[in-house]
């Protein structure tokens, strides 16, 4: 989620087969609302941790999140963030959150309006503009930054 920006429906509905991974590049296809897919890139965090969570899983076919009881639902990918969010100190985040700062970060990064919308699925640029309203502070270095 944090690393490709996809949503816990996207999460749950993930097959093993969605996952494409080699030693320098890394993908994941992600089957979102109304059936559209779109296939990410994976930065290389992502890349070693879904490696690492697929020598423990194994690489035969099926879900990707299974858990004792099987595949994760909803409610335990979200009751799985929450854990790992509180063990961190970071109590109440929930998914979606992890979606934002993916998006954030983008535009941190320099990615244009069009580029985070691919990137998230979005169908329309005003739900990804929203990631383009910089806070006070931001605002406040930018100022200081072209003015100087």
């Amino acid at each position: 989620m944090l690393y490709g920006g996809a949503r816990v429906e996207e999460c749950a509905r993930l097959q093993v087969a969605d996952v494409q991974l080699t030693a320098r590049t890394g993908q994941l296809r992600l089957h979102g609302k109304g059936d559209e897919v779109r296939t990410i890139a994976l930065p290389p965090a992502a890349r070693r941790q879904l490696a690492a969570w697929l020598d423990e899983r194994g690489t035969h076919g099926g879900p990707l999140w299974e858990g004792q009881r099987g595949p994760l639902t909803l409610s335990g990918i979200t009751q799985a963030v929450l854990a790992v969010g509180d063990s961190a100190g970071l109590t109440g985040r929930r998914p979606h959150r992890l979606s934002h700062t993916y998006a954030t970060r983008l535009r941190e990064g320099g990615a244009d309006l069009a580029q985070i919308q691919a990137l998230l699925g979005h169908a329309s640029l005003d739900t990804s503009a929203r990631y383009f309203r910089a806070g006070t502070t931001e605002q406040a270095e930018i100022v200081e930054r072209i003015f100087t």
